[in-house]
C-alpha cells in the first residue's frame, strides 16, 4: 500500500471516528434536556445535514442554544471532513495510477540492452528473480491486471498490455532491447508472439518457450533463436537422480535454466554441466576410467529415453486436445 492511499484513508478514518461522536453526543445531550430518543436523533439528522426543516420542539433555554450552535459547526464541519477524505481516496487512487504509467514510462525510455519478459506466470517470475540477481535490465509485459500488478508489488519494473500488438511491444522498448523471452504456457501465443517480434525486428534474440515438441519446430521458422522445453529439461534433471549413488553426489543442482538451441547443438550451460560432472569425476580416485564411460553411456541411455518418453506424451497430449476441439465444433 502507496503512502497516499494510506494517509486518504487515514484521513476518512478520522473524519467518520470524530462525525460518530458528534452524534452520540448530540443526541444525548437532547436526551438529557428531556427530549425524547426519537426526537433526539431526528434532531441531530436535520441538524447536521442542514436540511432546513423546522425544531422539532422550541429551543427556549439559552445553554440548549449555544449547544445547538455549536453543535450545527462542529456536525457541519466533520460531515465536510468525511466527504473530503472520500474524495481524496478516489482521486488520489487515479492520480497514483497516471503518475506510476508515467513514472514507468521514464524508466523504459531509459532502458537499452535489456530483456523482455512476456508472461509473468511461474517461468517469468523465476526469470525475472534470476536476472534482478544478475542486476541485468529487464521489464516484465504482461496482459493480466493480477499478474502485472504481481510484478509491481515484487518491486519490478512492468508494463500492463498484450504482447501480440505491436504498439505494446514499442512501448517496452522492443527495438533497443537484446533479448525477448516469451514464456507463455500456452504454445500458439508463444508462436504470435515470435512471429511479431521477429517481423518487426530482426536483429532481437528470441528466447520462446515450448510445451511441445511440434511447437519448437514451428518456433525456430517462426523467427526464435533459442527454444526453451521444461519437460526436456525435467527429463535431463530426472535422468541423473536416477542414475548411480556415486554420480549423484557428484552432480550439483542447476543453478540457471539451461536452453535448447534451434540447431539441436550443446549449449554453453549443457557443457558447464558436462565439464562439471568430467571434472568431479576425474577428482574421484575410486572411480576408474571403465566405471565412468559406463555411467556415461547409462545417463546418455536415460536421457534419450526419457526425452523419448516426453516426446510421446506431448504428441499425445496434442492429440487428445484435437479431438476435443473437433468434438466441441461438432
Amino acid at each position: 500500500m502507496n503512502s497516499q492511499e494510506t494517509t486518504a484513508k487515514t484521513t476518512l478514518r478520522k473524519g467518520l471516528s470524530v462525525f460518530g461522536v458528534i452524534c452520540i453526543v448530540g443526541t444525548a445531550v437532547y436526551v438529557y434536556a428531556g427530549w425524547g430518543w426519537l426526537d433526539a436523533i431526528y434532531m441531530v439528522t436535520i441538524t447536521i445535514f442542514g436540511v432546513g426543516y423546522g425544531e422539532v420542539r422550541p429551543i427556549e433555554e439559552p445553554w440548549l442554544k449555544l449547544f445547538t450552535t455549536g453543535f450545527i459547526f462542529a456536525g457541519c464541519s466533520s460531515l465536510i471532513y468525511v466527504i473530503g477524505g472520500i474524495v481524496q481516496l478516489l482521486a488520489e487512487g487515479e492520480i497514483q495510477r497516471i503518475m506510476g504509467n508515467r513514472n514507468r514510462t521514464k524508466e523504459l525510455d531509459q532502458l537499452n540492452d535489456h530483456t523482455i519478459i512476456c508472461g509473468y506466470g511461474r517461468v517469468g517470475q523465476m526469470l525475472a528473480v534470476e536476472l534482478a540477481n544478475e542486476n541485468k535490465p529487464f521489464v516484465v509485459l504482461d496482459r493480466n491486471p493480477e499478474r502485472f500488478e504481481l510484478a509491481i508489488a515484487d518491486g519490478f519494473l512492468a508494463w500492463q498490455g498484450d504482447a501480440v500488438e505491436d504498439h505494446v511491444l514499442t512501448q517496452v522498448g522492443l527495438f533497443r532491447a537484446r533479448t525477448l523471452a516469451t514464456v507463455l504456457p500456452d504454445d500458439a501465443t508463444n508462436v504470435f508472439i515470435t512471429l511479431t517480434a521477429r517481423d518487426m525486428c530482426e536483429s532481437i534474440q528470441i528466447i520462446a518457450r515450448a510445451e511441445s515438441p511440434s511447437t519448437e519446430r514451428k518456433l525456430i521458422r517462426g523467427g526464435a533463436t533459442s527454444v526453451v522445453m521444461p519437460a526436456a529439461i525435467s527429463a535431463i534433471r530426472i535422468a541423473q537422480l536416477t542414475t548411480e549413488s556415486e554420480v549423484k553426489q557428484m552432480v550439483l543442482p542447476e543453478k540457471r535454466y539451461r536452453m535448447i538451441e534451434r540447431n539441436g547443438s550443446t549449449t554453453s550451460g549443457d557443457q558447464t554441466r558436462a565439464n562439471s560432472v568430467s571434472s568431479c569425476t576425474t577428482s574421484t580416485d575410486a572411480t576408474s576410467a571403465a566405471s565412468r564411460d559406463g555411467i556415461e553411456a547409462n545417463i546418455h541411455d536415460e536421457v534419450e529415453t526419457l526425452a523419448d518418453l516426453a516426446s510421446e506424451l506431448g504428441r499425445s497430449m496434442i492429440d487428445r486436445r484435437m479431438d476435443r476441439m473437433v468434438d466441441q465444433k461438432q
